[in-house]
C-alpha cells in the first residue's frame, strides 16, 4: 500500500509553522474555509499530560476534513523557533468560537481541554472521537487504539513519513517527549501536521466502514455522549483535602506498624530502597515487602509454600494465596498491599487538590463500557476500612471468613483452609457497605469526595442491570412476569425456576448462590471446572446444575446456543443497539458476554443523554458515572423534585427492559449513602400551622 504521506505531500505547502508574517494570510484561509464547512480537525502539543493543572499548549495543528493537505501548525510556546504572540493565540481561538461547529480529533477530549483553558467553548459543538469510531469498527481483541498503531495496521509502517532531518530529531529523543514545548517549532510542526493529516485519513475512511457496518446510529450516540462526559470531567467532583491529610497520617502510621511487625516475624531488617543489592548477605539481610520473590523466599524459610500456583506451576503470592496461607504474616502483607495502594492512588494526588477531574473512557472497553483514568473510578473501593485491631466474637469471625471466601470466589479459587483466630484478626480491617463518619478508625475512599457548596450528590444506581439485560434477550411469559415484580431478586427467582425449589427450605441459600454464579456465569463465559470452583463442587456436579438451570430457565440455552452459532458462522454479533463485535470463533463464547455488557453500556449511555437533556437549563449536574451508577449534583434548591424525575428518566428506555433505580442521598460525601424516598407533604408542612384547603386546593388559611 502506497504511505499515507506520499499521497498527500501533494497536496499542502511545506511550511512547517505559521509565522507572525504568514498569520493573517492563514487565519483569513482558515476562516474562508470554515465559513463554508464548519468543522475543523485539531491536535495540540502540549508540555504536559495534566490539562487541569499548569501544564498548557505550545501548540496547535488543525486541518480540514475534506481535504487532508490543507493543515497548519500554529506554535505559541516553543523555547526554541519563531512562536506567534499571544494576541494570535487569542484571534485563532475566537475563530474558532464564532465558526466550528464540530470537532475532530484523536483521543478529542483531552486537546479541547487544554484549549478550554485558553478560552475555547464546545457549547453547541458536535465532538467526534476518531479513536471512538476505530473501538467501533476494529475487531474486538484489538487494545492497540494509539493513533500510530493504528495508522501502521491501514497504511503500513509507512503510516507517517517525515523528512530526513525530522527523522533524526524525533529518533535521537532529545528529551523534549512529554515537554514538547523544548522541541523545534519547525520539527514539532512537521510531527503535528502528519499527526493531523493521519486523523483525516483515518475519519474519512472510518467514516464509510460505520456506514458500512450500519452503525451509523450508535456512532451518533458516542459523539453526543463524548460531549457529556467532556462536561463531566471538565466540571469535575470537590476534594475534601482535609480529610485526604488525616487519612494520609493514619495510613501513614498504620504502615509503619505492620511494617514492624513484619519485620519481627520474619527476622529481617527494612529494605534500603536507596542502595542496589549488591551481596546475597544482603538480600537475606533486608525484607522488600512489596517484592512477590522475597515475600517467598521468606515463607519457604519458614517451610510455607504457596497453595496457589501459576500457569507454569509455580509458586504464586498473590491474594487469593496470601488468604489461603494460616499464618499471621500473610495477613499482615496483604494489610500492607493494601494499605499502600490507597495511599499512593487514592491518597496523595489528593493532598493538594480541590478538584478531582477523571478522565472517562468511551473507547476503553470491547464491549462498549465505559472506563475511566486518573483515577480509574472502577477501583476505587466502596467498602471501608478499619485501622484498628479488635477481639473478634463469633459472629465476627463468620462475617470475615464469608468475606475472604466471596473473595475468592470471585478469582475462581476455593480457599481450602480454616483460619485460625491469629490469623482472622489481621483481617478485621475489611469493611462493608457502611460507614460511619464517627468512628475515626474508620476509612474510606470514597469519603474524599464532596459536593460544592449549595450542592448535594444524589446517587443512582441501576438494581441488576446485567441480569435484566441477559434476560431481555430470551423474553417469554414467565420472564417479563419476573421482570416487572417490584423489588425483585433475580437469583432467588432464578433459583425458582432451574431448580423447583421454594424460599422456605433450608437448601434455598444454596441453590441461590447456584443460581447466580449459572447467570454470570453464563454471561461471562466461564467453564464447568471454574463453576466448580466457585461452587466447592466437582466440574462433573456444575455441568449437572447448570443444564437443570437452562431447562429451568426457558430460552436461555436456545440465546445461548444462537449466539455461539452465528459468531462461529460469521465471526461478528450485533447488540440491541446496533453495535457490531467482531469476535474470534475460537471464542464465540464470549459473543454473550459481549451482547449484555454492551447493551448495558448503551442503554446507560442512552439514559445519561436523555438525562443530560434534561438538565440542560438546571443547575444539577452528571457528575460521575461507575459501573452501573450515575453520581449527579443537585442544587439544594432542585432537591426536591429533580432526583426523581432523574430517576424516572433512567428507567424509561427505548428497549422497554423494566428497569430499577435505587436513589441515594449522598451526605456529607460520596462515601455516606441512604435512601432517598419520594418525598410527601407532610414531609415539608408542618400541619399545626398549615392553612386549610378545599377539594379543589384552594387555600382557605
Amino acid at each position: 500500500m502506497q504511505p499515507l504521506l506520499m499521497i498527500q505531500k501533494k497536496h499542502y505547502s511545506k511550511e512547517a509553522a505559521v509565522t507572525e508574517e504568514t498569520f493573517e494570510h492563514n487565519i483569513t484561509q482558515l476562516k474562508s474555509v470554515l465559513e463554508v464547512a464548519p468543522t475543523l480537525v485539531v491536535d495540540v502539543e502540549t508540555n504536559g499530560l495534566d490539562s487541569f493543572g499548569t501544564n498548557q499548549i505550545c501548540g496547535i495543528g488543525v486541518g480540514e476534513p475534506n481535504n487532508e493537505g490543507l493543515t497548519q501548525y500554529y506554535p505559541f510556546r516553543h523555547h526554541e523557533g519563531g512562536n506567534l504572540s499571544s494576541e494570535s493565540l487569542q484571534s485563532l481561538i475566537t475563530l474558532l468560537n464564532q465558526l466550528v461547529k464540530s470537532y475532530i480529533g484523536y483521543n478529542l477530549k483531552f486537546d479541547l481541554h487544554f484549549l478550554e483553558k485558553e478560552g475555547l467553548s464546545v457549547v453547541d459543538k458536535k465532538l467526534i472521537d476518531v479513536i471512538v469510531m476505530v473501538r467501533l469498527v476494529e475487531h474486538s481483541d484489538i487494545k492497540e487504539l494509539g493513533l500510530s498503531a493504528t495508522g501502521k495496521r491501514n497504511y503500513g509502517q509507512e503510516a507517517i513519513q517525515y523528512d530526513d532531518d525530522t527523522k533524526k530529531v524525533l529518533k535521537s529523543n532529545k528529551g523534549w517527549f512529554r515537554d514538547f514545548s523544548k522541541a523545534p517549532a519547525d520539527i514539532l510542526g512537521e510531527y503535528c501536521q502528519e499527526d493531523v493529516r493521519l486523523t483525516t485519513k483515518l475519519y474519512n475512511d472510518y467514516l464509510k466502514k460505520i456506514h458500512d457496518s450500519k452503525q451509523i446510529d450508535i456512532f451518533e450516540m458516542e459523539c453526543n455522549l463524548t460531549k457529556v462526559l467532556y462536561a463531566m470531567e471538565s466540571r469535575g467532583i470537590s476534594v475534601d483535602k482535609r480529610y485526604a491529610l488525616d487519612v494520609e497520617k493514619q495510613i501513614s502510621s498504620r504502615l509503619t506498624k505492620v511494617e514492624t511487625e513484619i519485620l519481627n516475624i520474619s527476622g529481617r531488617k527494612k529494605w534500603n530502597h536507596e542502595l542496589p543489592m549488591s551481596s546475597k548477605k544482603h538480600e537475606e539481610e533486608e525484607f522488600n515487602i512489596s517484592s512477590p520473590k522475597q515475600i517467598g523466599e521468606v515463607f519457604n524459610k519458614m517451610g510455607i509454600e504457596s497453595p496457589v500456583k501459576t500457569l507454569k506451576g509455580q509458586d504464586s503470592w498473590n491474594e487469593a494465596a496470601l488468604i489461603n496461607i494460616n499464618h499471621r504474616m500473610a495477613g499482615l502483607i496483604r494489610q500492607y498491599r493494601t494499605l499502600e495502594k490507597l495511599k499512593s492512588t487514592y491518597i496523595l494526588p489528593y493532598l493538594e487538590i480541590d478538584t478531582m477531574h477523571t478522565s472517562f473512557c468511551n473507547w476503553g472497553t470491547a464491549t462498549g463500557r465505559l472506563s475511566s483514568r486518573d483515577p480509574n473510578l472502577q477501583n476505587i473501593p466502596r467498602n471501608h476500612f478499619k485501622l484498628v485491631e479488635k477481639d473478634l466474637n463469633d459472629q465476627d469471625k463468620i462475617e470475615i471468613r464469608d468475606k475472604i471466601s466471596a473473595m475468592v470466589g470471585q478469582k475462581g479459587i476455593t480457599m481450602d483452609t480454616e483460619l485460625s483466630d491469629d490469623v482472622l484478626g489481621t483481617w478485621s480491617f475489611i469493611g462493608d457497605e457502611s460507614y460511619d463518619e464517627s468512628d475515626r478508625h474508620q476509612i474510606a475512599i470514597r469519603r474524599l469526595f464532596v459536593p460544592r457548596k449549595g450542592y448535594s450528590l444524589v446517587g443512582f444506581d441501576y438494581s441488576q442491570m446485567e441480569v435484566r439485560v441477559f434476560m431481555s434477550y430470551f423474553r417469554n411469559e414467565t420472564i417479563d412476569e419476573i421482570l416487572k415484580k417490584e423489588d425483585v431478586d433475580f437469583h432467588s427467582e432464578s433459583a425458582k425456576l432451574a431448580f423447583n425449589i421454594d424460599e422456605s427450605s433450608d437448601q434455598f441459600k444454596f441453590y441461590r448462590q447456584m443460581a447466580k454464579a449459572i447467570t454470570f456465569g453464563t454471561i461471562y463465559g466461564i467453564g464447568n471446572k471454574k463453576l466448580a470452583q466457585q461452587l466447592n463442587t466437582s466440574p462433573r456436579e456444575a455441568g449437572k446444575f447448570k443444564r437443570q438451570y437452562f431447562e429451568g430457565m426457558k430460552g436461555s440455552k436456545d440465546f445461548f446456543d444462537k449466539v455461539v452459532a452465528k459468531v462461529e458462522r460469521v465471526g461478528t454479533i450485533r447488540n440491541k443497539y446496533g453495535r457490531v463485535y467482531q469476535i474470534n470463533p475460537q471464542f464465540a463464547y464470549k459473543g454473550v458476554n459481549y451482547l449484555v455488557q454492551g447493551t448495558s453500556a448503551d442503554l446507560l449511555s442512552e439514559r445519561m443523554l436523555v438525562v443530560d437533556d434534561f438538565l440542560a437549563d438546571k443547575k444539577s449536574n452528571i457528575l460521575l458515572q461507575v459501573h452501573d451508577e450515575i453520581i449527579c449534583e443537585i442544587h439544594d434548591s432542585e432537591l426536591e423534585t429533580v432526583p426523581y424525575t432523574i430517576r424516572d428518566l433512567l428507567e424509561i428506555n427505548t428497549l422497554d427492559i423494566p428497569l430499577k433505580v435505587d436513589m441515594e442521598l449522598c451526605t456529607p460525601s460520596w462515601a455516606n449513602k441512604k435512601e432517598l424516598k419520594i418525598l410527601t407533604l407532610e414531609d415539608f408542612v408542618d400541619w399545626d400551622d398549615a392553612p386549610v384547603t378545599d377539594s379543589d386546593g384552594v387555600s382557605w388559611g
